[in-house]
């Protein structure tokens, strides 16, 4: 009877041998794989992650655009509403019309116009570099009844030009003259301020670069006569 050694609990004979030699080329190519694919591995991993922030990236960028968009669309609109808003502001010298405008519509609506005193005209800083705009107030003073004043505030309001009312105060006048048991109607004084909006006058600039105007030169003296 022959005995044969053992390694591990497997005889080493042929083919425990080959078993042996099977198993370790297995390891040593598992050993292999995992050594090549392991940095594979890795960079897929941080492949991965960089698509991912880079997809990220063009999800802001696209919202930034979409932003940036909605923001000139606004810009339009706000600037064709200034332009229209712009339009119905009269030029400066159309200002003296408005007070032959509040004396037709005081006449129309049976309301007397006791003052219109003009105001000084102001620029208005809020609207500097968008447009030249001034604004002037006046004081008005109007008699008449309550429903008559109201008529006639309402024909201001209905303008072409841009005003605005304030500051209204009303004041009963007190009416002795009428016989007792006649009919009466109160009769109201009425103050406010009425603030008009022009458009100053456009200042050209000379052209960037432009030469400058020549000098024109003096007359000569005239020459004496001869003798």
């Amino acid at each position: 009877m022959t005995t044969s050694a053992r390694f591990f609990g497997i005889e080493l004979d042929r083919r425990g041998i080959a078993l042996m030699v099977g198993g370790g080329g297995l390891l040593v190519v598992a050993l292999i794989a995992w050594q090549i694919t392991l940095p594979q591995y890795n960079r897929i991993q941080e492949l991965d992650t960089q698509i991912a922030q880079q997809q990220q990236e063009i999800r802001t960028k696209q919202q930034q655009v979409a932003e940036k968009t909605g923001l000139l669309l606004q810009k339009v609109r706000s600037e064709k509403l200034l332009a229209s808003t712009i339009s119905l502001i009269p030029n400066q010298d159309k200002l003296p019309s408005l007070l032959i405008d509040v004396t037709n519509l005081a006449r129309s609506s049976n309301v007397d116009l006791r003052k219109f005193t003009p105001g000084e005209i102001k620029a208005m800083p809020e609207l500097n570099g968008v447009a030249n705009i001034q604004s002037t107030a006046a004081k008005v003073s109007l008699t008449g009844s309550f429903s008559d004043v109201l008529q006639m505030i309402g024909k201001i309001e209905r303008l072409e030009e841009i005003l605005r009312i304030e500051n209204v105060t009303l004041k009963p006048i007190e009416n002795k003259s009428l016989l007792p048991g006649a009919p009466t109607t109160q009769k109201l004084t009425v103050d406010f301020d009425l603030t008009a909006y022009i458009q100053g006058a456009k200042i050209s600039a000379p052209a960037s670069g432009a030469p400058p105007a020549p000098a024109v030169p003096a007359p000569a003296p005239p020459a004496n006569p001869p003798k």
